[in-house]
């Protein structure tokens, strides 16, 4: 069993570790092509998404008023990117 352990260990280990590698590589590529309103558009993308999660918690924090409130704010955040 602790083989087996070691192993499903092991290649969650690499699996995160060549995500990290790809996301870096990525932002070399932008970097090396002097893309900066594209990285720049990339971290907004991801500020955005981040922030909207937070209201999406909300949503299962409160009921009522607050709840659909938070969904507005969630939907709103995320129309932003659509521009």
């Amino acid at each position: 069993m602790k083989d087996l352990e070691d192993e499903a260990r092991i290649k969650a280990y690499m699996a995160a570790k060549m995500a990290h590698i790809k996301m870096y590589n990525e932002c070399m590529n932008l970097a090396d092509g002097l893309d900066v309103e594209k990285f720049a558009e990339l971290v907004r993308a991801d500020e955005r998404e981040a922030c909207a999660q937070v209201c999406e918690e909300l949503v299962l924090a409160y009921a009522g008023n607050a709840s659909a409130t938070a969904n507005q704010c969630a939907e709103a955040i995320r129309a932003r990117g659509e521009k």
